[in-house]
């Protein structure tokens, strides 16, 4: 009897990582552990450059989100070929897909989701009692298992989309707590680093850290401190012009996407997170795991991995004075840092390792194919 296949799928061609290595890394590691399918990993376009180690999956080159008439016929045909069992996808509500057409190839569907949403936006009462019909009663647009990354990820996708909690289980983000470890040695407090990492994407406000930076920098007592900003996308140009603009070219650098963040969170004293909306945060997951404090915006995500008070500061959304003190007091206290990063660690590895969050996706899908 020939063994049945699971087709785990990426949004993006596979020379793109950032966060999206990590997410590779996790179904690899997922696709470890199912032992009992053939597993295959479908990237829109195979570049021949790709940034990910993959031992355990099949790449493929397979658009499973733009479904186009040629598409769904190549999807089709490899279901068939490969006798897929299930479609895992990774960002995609029922509303952005064809599902009656992935429910006529006879495979179950799948969602890991990781998209930032605004638990802010609320809907009618006629909308919600649609969404509420459709899905909860006549169990339309649905995956057969959504799986959350966060609890309140999890939280708006049965109170907002209205996903049935029987199809929906929580299994919150995970990092690799034996890569990302403090530095070896002791930080060096008269030159502090402060960080901040992430696509840059609107959402992310990277300028409300540049005004913060503003009005630090300003400070004589501060004047062995730099701001570093990791990651790229559409708004770093802009932000980057701004940050001239207010004269903080020498002491707030913009070095573009890296492969790896460990040098630089070790390098770090403190970072600094500003995003209205994030489902987890896995970059302040990265940063506490090598013993660094974080002051963030309270978004969803943040407002789980950071415990306020005792591994970092959370700041409500538009505070920007309360975000600009909170960064003060860590600079001005060396040994605040140093014990808010040793229990952000201990918090990451209890709570947020690469390992758990493994072996419970890889149960949850197993217990979906049963």
């Amino acid at each position: 009897m020939s063994r049945k296949g699971i087709l785990f799928c990426m949004r993006y061609p596979d020379d793109q990582g950032f966060v999206w290595r990590t997410v590779v890394r996790v179904r690899d590691r997922i696709a470890g552990q199912l032992t009992d399918y053939d597993s295959h990993v479908a990237f829109p376009k195979l570049t021949g450059r790709s940034v990910h180690k993959i031992q355990h999956m099949q790449p493929v080159e397979l658009d499973c989100y733009n479904l186009n008439e040629a598409n769904k016929a190549k999807l089709a045909q490899f279901v068939a070929a490969n006798d897929i069992a299930a479609i895992v996808y990774m960002s995609a509500l029922p509303t952005s897909l064809d599902m009656a057409f992935l429910h006529s190839l006879g495979v179950k569907t799948i969602n890991t989701e990781q998209d930032s949403f605004d638990h802010r936006v609320r809907d009618s009462l006629p909308r919600q009692l649609a969404k509420f019909v459709v899905r909860r009663v006549l169990k339309r647009q649905l995956h057969d298992l959504h799986i959350a990354n966060s609890t309140s990820q999890g939280e708006w996708l049965k109170s907002y989309t209205k996903i049935p909690p029987e199809r929906l289980v929580i299994v919150p983000n995970g990092i690799d707590t034996d890569h990302f470890v403090p530095p070896p040695d002791a930080r060096d407090d008269s030159r502090v680093q402060v960080i901040c990492a992430g696509q840059a994407r609107r959402e992310k406000r990277i300028e409300l850290i540049l005004r913060c930076a503003e009005r630090v920098l300003a400070q004589p007592e501060f004047a062995n401190v730099s701001f570093t900003y990791v990651g790229d996308g559409e708004m770093r140009t802009q932000w980057e012009k701004l940050a001239k603009e207010m004269g903080l070219a020498k002491r707030f650098r913009f070095v573009g996407a890296r492969a790896d963040l460990l040098p630089f969170f070790q390098s770090a004293n403190l970072m600094v997170h500003a995003a209205e909306r994030e489902s987890f945060g896995l970059v302040l997951a990265e940063a506490m795991a090598c013993e660094v404090p974080v002051v963030a915006c309270a978004a969803a995500g943040p407002s789980e991995i950071v415990a306020d008070g005792s591994t970092g500061r959370l700041v409500a959304l538009d505070d920007e004075d309360g975000f600009a003190e909170a960064v003060e007091a860590y600079l001005r206290d060396p040994s605040l840092r140093a014990a808010h990063g040793k229990a952000a660690r201990a918090r990451v590895v209890e709570r947020y390792s690469m390992e758990r969050q493994v072996r419970d996706m890889a149960e949850a899908i197993a217990g979906a194919l049963a």
